[in-house]
């Protein structure tokens, strides 16, 4: 089961990634296409530490910017259809 904390970071994405899907005229792409560690650990339902784990062994891609990690929501996307099959 997700921790509380894990389960209001995974809404917090959710509204993220609902409100990217609007009908804007100028859409943020920004925003929607990279989320923190916090935020990719809830969309994948793990935690923090263990999506730092999977970037330490190359089975997930990160950009560092600065001394922070973000990841692409498409990278995301592949780890979970990897992970179904």
């Amino acid at each position: 089961m997700i921790a509380r904390s894990s389960q209001e970071a995974l809404s917090e994405a959710e509204k993220t990634l609902a409100a990217s899907s609007g009908d804007l005229l100028f859409d943020n792409r920004i925003i929607c296409e990279w989320l923190d560690t916090k935020l990719a650990a809830a969309y994948l339902g793990i935690t923090p530490n263990a999506l730092r784990i999977m970037v330490h062994r190359d089975q997930i891609q990160a950009h560092k910017l600065g001394v922070k990690l973000r990841f692409k929501l498409r990278d995301l996307r592949s780890v979970l259809q990897r992970r179904r099959n």
